[in-house]
């Protein structure tokens, strides 16, 4: 785990992992520059290689805002800015005559709305820093605004972030909350590992969501976490573990489903009847011998009271599921729907429906591990290795140790496909 710099939000999430992708929705004014500096006020890995991509600021106000990394650390500025969003203004341009910032530690985009050319130079920068570097983009929505195309930023974000994922890098991406359409924020979230939404609350306060916590459980999942800013420092108002938890909410339902009275379940727990009201009114916390001997009474596990999702945990050991859920996709030539919703992480089924005569180059899906493609109507052209392979109706393929880089439906007639990812 890799810590936020943060202890709340390390406890809510379990913290970082090498190769995510961690997306901030803001609105105006939220200060996103303190849980970068938590961060690094933190970090003992990813903190060597740092590279901070501008396409909102100045080089000047970056150095200014971030000047203990300047000062401390290995840092590239990618400046998309000053002649950008800056219009090659003879004020942004002093910043480079004074010398403020040594030529190692820059590299200026002469025509950054070329995309062509942004794009080329990112990927000689991920050549030579790639695993355990730190990525800031400090706007999408800036990057959007410069380019005038929102395709193509979503098409920048679908390259690159799985890429950063496979060099185990860590990466920020900055957008605005109210700055992009739906379909843009879905592609965001179909990609990338972590979807974090901050939003201004009432007076000094913030509101924090998770949207998007790829193989891990959040204990709060999207409800609000309030924190406030004190001394340039965040503080998230900490919730008790009943609050976490429901653990009253949970007891309450179980003796009611049960049809006894709390005076019941207070005789078969040695208690009063009040201390089980507090207890399910979340004004007292019960010890845990006490919860192991409610969940002896009510047939439940023990980690039933103690899982944040508040979800049911039932003891049959299969799952049934009756109704596809529709996921949202980067390519627009397919339709992917999750076979079942389930919480097991080491396996991840899917109907995929291709269009006849379309083609997909990339993933149709980013992982990292193994995958499974199994056809059920029509042919598929896949390229693994370079290597071009025709699957038809009841041929399979696993991908081991590749992954397919390129999808051909060559016929006129849809196919469509199991794809397991492991």
């Amino acid at each position: 785990m890799i810590s936020t710099g943060i202890s709340y939000l390390d406890t809510l999430t379990g913290g970082l992992k090498p190769g995510d992708n961690v997306v901030w929705q803001i609105s105006d004014g939220v200060p996103v520059d303190l849980f970068i500096k938590s961060f690094f006020n933190s970090a003992k890995d990813f903190n060597e290689n740092i590279i901070y991509v501008s396409f909102n600021f100045s080089p000047h106000t970056i150095l200014r805002r971030y000047d203990y990394l300047f000062r401390n650390k290995n840092i590239i500025l990618v400046d998309a800015f000053t002649h950008g969003k800056g219009n090659s203004d003879s004020v942004f341009l002093e910043f480079y005559k004074t010398g403020e910032l040594g030529s190692d530690r820059f590299r200026c985009l002469k025509n950054p709305r070329n995309i062509t050319s942004f794009i080329g130079m990112m990927n000689d920068i991920e050549t030579g820093n790639r695993e355990r570097s730190f990525y800031i983009f400090d706007s999408l929505t800036g990057m959007n605004e410069l380019w005038k195309d929102e395709r193509a930023v979503l098409d920048f974000f679908t390259f690159t972030c799985p890429k950063l994922y496979e060099l185990n890098t860590l990466a920020y991406w900055l957008l605005g909350r109210e700055a992009h359409t739906r379909e843009f924020i879905a592609g965001i979230l179909q990609i990338t590992q972590i979807v974090f939404s901050i939003s201004s609350s009432d007076m000094d306060y913030y509101d924090l969501r998770i949207n998007k916590l790829e193989e891990r459980t959040s204990l709060y999942g999207t409800q609000p976490n309030y924190f406030k800013i004190i001394d340039q420092e965040i503080h998230f108002q900490e919730k008790k573990a009943n609050e976490l938890f429901r653990i009253g909410e949970k007891v309450r339902n179980l003796r009611k489903e049960s049809r006894i009275t709390q005076a019941d379940l207070a005789a078969s727990l040695g208690m009063t009847p009040g201390a089980i009201s507090q207890i399910e009114n979340d004004i007292i916390t019960p010890s845990l011998h006490t919860l192991v001997q409610v969940a002896s009474i009510f047939k439940k596990p023990l980690d039933y009271f103690i899982d944040g999702s508040g979800e049911n945990h039932s003891v049959k050991g299969y799952q049934i599921s009756r109704k596809n859920i529709r996921i949202s996709s980067p390519h627009r030539n397919v339709e992917i729907y999750k076979i079942l919703d389930s919480d097991e992480q080491d396996m991840k089924p899917y109907m995929v429906t291709m269009g006849g005569g379309k083609d997909i180059e990339g993933p149709i899906l980013f992982h990292k591990g193994k995958e499974l493609v199994t056809v059920l109507k029509g042919a598929i052209k896949v390229s693994v290795d370079g290597d071009e392979t025709l699957l038809e109706e009841g041929n399979s393929l696993m991908a081991s140790r590749s992954f397919i880089s390129r999808w051909q439906n060559i016929s006129d007639q849809e196919c469509k496909f199991i794809y397991i990812l492991y």
